[in-house]
């Protein structure tokens, strides 16, 4: 079974053009913006390390926007759960992989550009508790060795938005699935909180120096250091960014939009009138010449 698993990542295809349409009505909605996009590499394959927001709402979206933007397809790495669910199988084919090092070794011995959310599932069911954009990384090292092993570049990813349309409205213990696991429930998102999705991108870190010396915990935690202060740099950078624009809520996009289309047609109507009245004004003038001689 695992041979065949093994066989199935090394040789998978990314999906067909058309499935991108699918994306559109969420990309319409959401309308991410992609800041540090000369940061994703097609040639050199990277391990992309970022923040998951609740629930993971981000997460198609944020694909979406690196294979657009850089033609480069992401094989996230999902938790061991979804594999075993029914939508374990729609999830390969958009390039899913099942967290294990044994996979991810296989992925980076092909050179595919691989997505970890270190964060995982406590991340994805953030507690109220747990103020918005909060890295819960705990202690993890995981993906900072096999980024030495393989000498990866690791690069630090961030998105914001998506947290700040929902409010938790309790939050249910779930001990028996997970420990210290809750599944927070959400009030309906009301249109005047759906907002911009914004996503940056920030500069590789190499690991090429360590030379492969994965095991050495020092290694690790200063890898995995640099990325977690990278990806906090590129959360601050994000929300500094959303509070300065004037289009971040949908319902502001569309009346800021209808305000420049009016503005538009009323200095074509303005241009129109004046390039129509310019003939007869040249010969009003022509006649007070004449007049005049």
């Amino acid at each position: 079974e695992q041979e065949i698993e093994i066989y199935n990542i090394s040789n998978w295809k990314p999906p067909p053009e058309w499935t991108n349409s699918l994306m559109a009505p969420i990309n319409l909605i959401l309308r991410p913006e992609v800041v540090g996009t000369e940061h994703i590499s097609n040639e050199t394959p990277g391990l992309y390390v970022s923040n998951h927001g609740l629930y993971g709402l981000e997460m198609a979206s944020f694909l979406s926007a690196v294979y657009r933007e850089g033609n480069v397809f992401l094989r996230s790495l999902s938790d061991h759960f979804h594999f075993g669910q029914f939508h374990g199988e729609i999830l390969r084919i958009f390039g899913a992989v099942d967290g294990s090092r044994k996979n991810v070794d296989c992925l980076m011995e092909t050179k595919q550009n691989v997505l970890v959310y270190p964060g995982g599932g406590h991340e994805v069911l953030k507690p109220s508790t747990i103020p918005r954009y909060t890295l819960m990384w705990k202690e993890r090292l995981g993906f900072a060795r096999m980024a030495i092993k393989h000498r990866y570049p690791i690069v630090p990813c961030c998105s914001v938005g998506t947290e700040d349309m929902m409010d938790t409205i309790i939050d249910i213990p779930v001990d028996f699935a997970r420990k210290n696991l809750k599944i927070p429930i959400i009030a309906p998102i009301l249109p005047h909180r759906i907002q911009k999705v914004y996503f940056w991108i920030g500069e590789p870190i190499r690991t090429d120096q360590y030379e492969g010396d994965y095991m050495n915990d020092e290694f690790a935690r200063e890898v995995r250091d640099k990325v977690k202060a990278a990806v906090k740099s590129g959360i601050r950078e994000m929300k500094e960014k959303q509070e300065n624009d004037p289009n971040r809520f949908l319902v502001n996009h569309i009346a800021n939009s209808a305000k420049d289309s009016l503005n538009t047609m009323v200095e074509y109507c303005r241009h129109a009138f004046t390039i129509e009245s310019l003939p007869a004004q040249l010969s009003e003038d022509e006649s007070v010449a004449k007049k005049m001689d």
